[in-house]
């Protein structure tokens, strides 16, 4: 929490909120008369005015009342006795923002206090920090900026997961693509938090898998390398355990809007004069890679027996749907290669399954969508079912559904 105070009215926030730049955040903050818990009562200034710094920058304005073509609008709470005053930094403000720590900058004016006009001009407040979104400026199919289509990022790979840097304080990520580190010491970081949709909203199921079925199934020793897609700067850690994180209230921990938290010892981090960066910071994007060593708790597999990511089931058209538990006519060629998870994609966005539920966007069942199939138990020949009211939508034979998962190498032969 912060606060700042000017005579005898403080200017409180809960907590400071980052967000990236191109998204929208509404800030709530509290006016207190004397101490704090004691609301300020809002009904007696005659005009409140917010102004917005990112750095030192000025770059938005509110107020109550409005005024046309010089500010936006600022939400003034007068009848709930609260004290609150919030405003709404749009996506299309947002997106012109550069990346650093935003303030708010309040003013309280009284026109009728006695024995004559008083005003509040606060300090600045700090309420977060706006994100660089890690757009480069290059257009959608990879060119540069002087129009050659050379790309030398080698991450905009498809199966290569991309996440932005939010907290380095252990907070939570706010939304998808983020992820955040308990430390911006590489060398200090304890726990990695990922959101379970990465920055192109695909789900991360190769880090799910791997943490299921390697590490707390196979009891394998795993090893997390979290990179810095533009330096050079990498730091290897061995994963010491895991959770879920219910992110999306209630709904359980697999969600799409959940995540998963990773505690973490160090190994080893990049160093050498090609390193351009040492600490981990908000906004920076990275990704992971995975590995693993050590005896499996399994027996009697074979040495060839290794699961391998298919895309057979990808760009099939289903039957058109209506309504929920609608068959789609598409089943799973292959079963999954030691239960690991199946990525349902619509046009190229991912959806929710249900785990042993009928209910979400969509489920697997091998009796005619009677009952879902719990993840762990989908097997080859089970079909996709919709539920158009979960999902907002019906399918048609017209869209393209990807079914992406992992096999047995040996069946894919």
């Amino acid at each position: 929490m912060a606060y700042v105070a000017k005579d005898d009215i403080i200017a409180f926030i809960e907590n400071e909120i980052n967000f990236i730049q191109g998204n929208s955040q509404t800030y709530e903050i509290i006016l207190y008369k004397d101490f704090m818990g004691s609301p300020l009562n809002l009904n007696q200034p005659t005009l409140f005015t917010v102004a917005i710094y990112v750095e030192d920058r000025k770059v938005l304005q509110y107020s109550k009342p409005q005024i046309s073509g010089v500010s936006l609008p600022l939400l003034v709470d007068k009848a709930g006795d609260t004290g609150v005053i919030s405003f709404e930094i749009d996506a299309s403000n947002s997106l012109n923002f550069g990346a650093g720590r935003i303030y708010a900058q309040i003013s309280v004016y009284y026109e009728n206090y006695y024995p004559k006009p008083k005003s509040y001009i606060f300090p600045r407040l700090a309420i977060g920090e706006v994100i660089d979104n890690g757009d480069n400026g290059s257009d959608d199919n990879g060119s540069d900026d002087n129009g050659s289509g050379d790309n030398t990022n080698t991450n905009t790979h498809l199966n290569i997961p991309e996440f932005i840097i939010e907290h380095t304080d252990g907070t939570f990520p706010s939304q998808s693509g983020n992820a955040s580190v308990n430390s911006f010491t590489p060398s200090l970081v304890t726990s990695v938090i990922f959101k379970n949709l990465d920055k192109k909203n695909v789900r991360i199921s190769s880090l799910e898998n791997f943490l299921v079925k390697r590490i707390s199934v196979d009891g394998i020793n795993g090893v997390i390398t979290l990179k810095d897609t533009v330096t050079c700067l990498y730091g290897i850690y061995k994963i010491v355990s895991w959770q879920r994180l219910d992110f999306s209230g209630g709904n359980g921990l697999t969600e799409d809007a959940d995540g998963i938290k990773i505690n973490v010892e160090i190994e080893a981090v990049s160093t050498g004069t090609g390193v351009s960066t040492t600490i981990w910071q908000s906004g920076q994007i990275i990704t992971y890679e995975l590995d693993a060593h050590g005896s499996s708790k399994q027996t009697g597999a074979s040495v060839t027996d290794n699961g391998e990511l298919t895309y057979t089931d990808t760009n099939v058209n289903p039957t058109t749907t209506t309504g929920d538990y609608a068959a789609t006519g598409i089943f799973m060629t292959y079963t999954p290669y030691h239960d690991s998870y199946v990525i349902v994609e619509v046009n190229g966005i991912s959806v929710r399954v249900g785990d042993a539920n009928k209910n979400v966007d969509s489920y697997f069942s091998g009796n005619g969508g009677s009952t879902a199939v719990p993840i762990d138990d989908i097997r080859a020949g089970d079909e996709l079912y919709w539920n158009g009211s979960s999902a907002g939508y019906n399918l048609t034979e017209g869209d393209s559904i990807n079914l992406i998962y992992e096999a047995k190498s040996t069946d894919l032969d």
